[in-house]
């Protein structure tokens, strides 16, 4: 969720709460009449507005604490020892597999997008192929690497790994002569 989209919804959570408790307020005879006005006297002293404003109260500071929270859960993995928790950002993995990734033979580019889930850490990497290297072979060879040193480095299995050729590069750029 962008930006524009989280200042959205906290300005209409933050209406909405209020409303709501309004009609609480209204609905529970704990405000007068004469002070709301005589517009509102449909849902005075009545129950079930009180219970509906109460739900959509309590929707409201749901939003709006899913809004406020950062991702944190997710977006580390977590070891456990017995002198405390360790977490590693999935962007710190990222970079290590682009890294291992790199150093594959026929490789001339990648890009890395990591996902931990209950199953395990899920890669999802882009390759860009030289065109002398075998593409099976090359990606064949990047899983290993990968699963190897993903394993040996964050001391994580790998639950699933997708690999995209996403184009074959040519290393050798013509050179216009100007004369």
């Amino acid at each position: 969720m962008g930006i524009f989209d989280r200042i959205i919804l906290s300005i209409y959570t933050i209406l909405l709460a209020f409303l709501s408790l309004g009609v609480i307020l209204i609905s529970l005879q704990l405000v007068s009449l004469e002070q709301v006005g005589t517009s509102i006297s449909l849902i005075y002293g009545r129950w079930e507005a009180s219970l509906v404003a109460g739900v959509f109260l309590l929707v409201s500071v749901r939003l709006l604490l899913a809004g406020l929270r950062s991702r944190r859960s997710g977006s580390t993995i977590v070891h456990h020892n017995e002198m405390g928790d360790i977490h590693i950002a999935l962007k710190a993995v990222e970079n290590l597999v682009e890294k291992a990734a790199r150093h594959v033979r026929g490789v001339r580019g990648v890009k890395v997008t990591a996902d931990h889930t209950s199953a395990g850490l899920k890669l999802r990497i882009k390759a860009v192929i030289s065109p002398e290297g075998n593409i099976p072979s090359v990606t064949a060879e990047i899983q290993k690497r990968v699963g190897e040193y993903v394993q040996n480095t964050v001391g994580v299995e790998l639950a699933d790994m997708h690999i995209f050729v996403e184009n074959i590069s040519n290393d050798f750029k013509s050179k216009h002569r100007v004369e």
